[in-house]
């Protein structure tokens, strides 16, 4: 592919792959949103609120589990799969999906023969065999899923993501209303609850199929084997031990709230909760995005680093000042009472956002800086100071102390972790250096519509074919760079 062949493809605009997998995450997470709601309005509608009840629980029981399962495997193989061959990576994609079922299954079953039933939703799971093994199953592949989402993000950008939600979304929804129209209905729990698995099983599939007819991927080279995780051990920790710290305060937040506020305040904070992530999906989507782009090529990650930090502040600028004006009348769709009592502390979580900004952008330098272990250390202080903040805050001074402790929390959050940020913003931080040389195997250009007869590898720009700079001298046997 020479430089002056007129049918040579225009270079992309630096911040494309940026925007294209932020884009692809805001559409997943409308997507999946719009659809949920449909789901869940079908089943209160054709199943009793006692069976809703039950499902939503085990649901919420699954989806719980599963980020533990995944061992930090997920963020681990976003940096991880572009400095590998295509057959290195089907090997360590497969394998990590393989330790991530066993462990969710494991986990699950923990769960399940365990713990008391009011935590896992559906009576007798852990007593009757069918529905044990449906929500051990459920929870390995609720694992698998998130593994993937994360893992082929830095390869693909967001549309595989998008694509595999948006198929689970709508096939549980088919499924739901396919079995509704049956009045099928003694089983409601089980149903609803079965739904999510099939509809996880078909997303997984339909991923596995595509990457395998994109990459000429054989099924021999899908054969997982615990050698493909060699050396990769005590990474998987460090970042598994960064998400959790990361995932723990969102959820941790309304147990917080219950706790301090009681039932029918806590209610009020969970709705105001609730509006204010959705000012948070934005901004976090491009901190996402950037460590994906960042993965692949430390090329223009400075540029994209400006980039997304200024635009995820000018967001959260502007939807605070819109939910200081329509924030009452957001509320009141859901009762007078939350438009009431919840109206200001809305305001003031939603002032946070601005600093998980900063935050959020501290933890991608470390990521691609190679700082996970010490990030992680770093996060779960902050994030237990987020939770002892708003626990102080709701004990002391109800419902708005709640707020104002865990806005404050952030705040000194985002002063501790400013300079390296702001250094970043200014060029001013060191990146790994990357060598000279890009190896990506022939079926791969092929893929790629590209000529593998035609091409200088030497002088291509891996930001627009897909992997990151390594030379053959880097490469180990099983095709990663070391």
């Amino acid at each position: 592919m020479q430089s002056g062949d007129p049918s040579a493809p225009k270079p992309k605009h630096p911040l494309h792959f940026v925007l294209r997998a932020a884009s692809s995450l805001v559409a997943m997470s409308a997507v999946t949103s719009a659809l949920g709601f449909a789901y869940w309005l079908i089943a209160a509608r054709h199943f009793s609120p006692v069976s809703v009840g039950k499902s939503s629980t085990a649901i919420a029981a699954m989806s719980l589990i599963a980020p533990f399962t995944v061992l930090g495997l997920g963020t681990l193989l976003v940096t991880e799969l572009p400095t590998m061959t295509r057959g290195g990576r089907a090997k360590l994609v497969s394998t990590a999906a393989c330790v991530t079922g066993a462990v969710g299954a494991l986990a699950a079953a923990a769960c399940a023969f365990f713990l008391p039933s009011s935590f896992v939703g559906i009576p007798n799971i852990g007593h009757e065999i069918g529905i044990t093994v449906l929500f051990i199953a459920a929870t390995a592949t609720q694992g698998i899923g998130m593994l993937l989402d994360n893992a082929l993000l830095s390869l693909l950008g967001g549309g595989t993501q998008l694509k595999r939600n948006a198929i689970q979304a709508v096939s549980k929804l088919v499924l739901l209303v396919a079995l509704a129209a049956m009045a099928i209905s003694s089983h409601g729990s089980f149903i609803i609850f079965g739904s999510w698995f099939f509809a996880n099983v078909l997303s997984i599939a339909f991923v596995g199929i595509t990457l395998m007819r994109r990459y000429h991927v054989k099924l021999s080279e899908l054969v997982p084997k615990l050698s493909a995780l060699r050396g990769l051990h005590l990474d998987a920790f460090r970042h598994h031990l960064l998400n959790i710290a990361l995932f723990v305060p969102f959820f941790a937040m309304p147990i917080v709230a219950n706790v301090t506020l009681g039932n029918e305040q806590a209610g009020h904070f969970y709705i105001a909760w609730s509006i204010a992530g959705l000012l948070f999906y934005l901004p976090i989507s491009l901190s996402t995005a950037l460590f994906a782009s960042g993965a692949r090529s430390s090329r223009n990650f400075l540029k994209e680093f400006h980039f997304t930090v200024r635009t995820s502040l000018l967001i959260c600028t502007a939807a605070n000042l819109v939910l200081l004006a329509l924030g009452p009348w957001i509320l009141s769709f859901v009762g007078s009472s939350y438009a009431a009592e919840g109206r200001i502390p809305l305001a003031v979580i939603a002032l946070g956002g601005l600093g998980l900004v900063i935050k959020d952008h501290h933890v991608v330098l470390a990521r691609i800086t190679n700082n996970v272990g010490r990030e992680g250390f770093l996060i779960a202080f902050l994030s237990a100071f987020e939770v002892t903040g708003a626990a102080i805050g709701g004990f002391r001074h109800g419902l708005l102390g709640l707020a104002i402790g865990w806005t404050t929390a952030v705040a000194l959050e985002a002063l501790i972790c400013a300079p390296w940020v702001w250094r970043a913003y200014r060029g001013r931080v060191t990146l790994p250096e990357e060598a000279q040389n890009l190896v990506i195997a022939p079926e791969d250009l092929e893929s790629m519509n590209l000529d593998p007869t035609n091409l200088n590898v030497t002088n291509a720009d891996p930001a627009h074919l897909g992997a990151k700079n390594f030379g053959p001298k880097d490469l180990g046997k099983d095709g990663r760079d070391t």
